[in-house]
């Protein structure tokens, strides 16, 4: 009987040293999908940030052009309709309607504002 209880202590010490070992992995692993999580937020959040700050410099053009070509009534009155425009291909067609426009009247028109 005493020679079977000779390994408890030791199974009971293995144990233990499997559980430490076991967070810690676990621990490190956390870290380490936090980590991945994190950047790829990061990564998202770039993007999105990027793509926002370009349509607000491209509608800030428009608006200069627009300003520049027709006066600034037809261009604080197509700004009104810039803000609200967040696809990428339309704003590059009202560009387009700037030049090819006769009159401010004209491009309000075209674009609806």
């Amino acid at each position: 009987e005493r020679v079977s209880r000779w390994p408890e202590p030791y199974i009971r010490q293995g144990i233990e040293q499997g559980l430490e070992r076991g967070i810690e992995q676990g621990i490190e692993r956390g870290i380490e999908q936090g980590i991945e999580r994190g950047i790829e937020q990061g990564i998202e959040r770039g993007i999105e940030r990027g793509m926002r700050q370009g349509l607000d410099r491209q509608r800030a053009l428009l608006r200069r052009l627009a300003a520049e070509r027709f006066g600034a009534d037809t261009a604080e009155r197509l700004f009104a309709r810039l803000r609200r425009e967040e696809s990428q291909h339309r704003l590059d067609e009202i560009g387009v309607a700037i030049v090819r426009c006769e009159t401010g009247a004209d491009l309000l028109r075209q674009v609806g504002a």
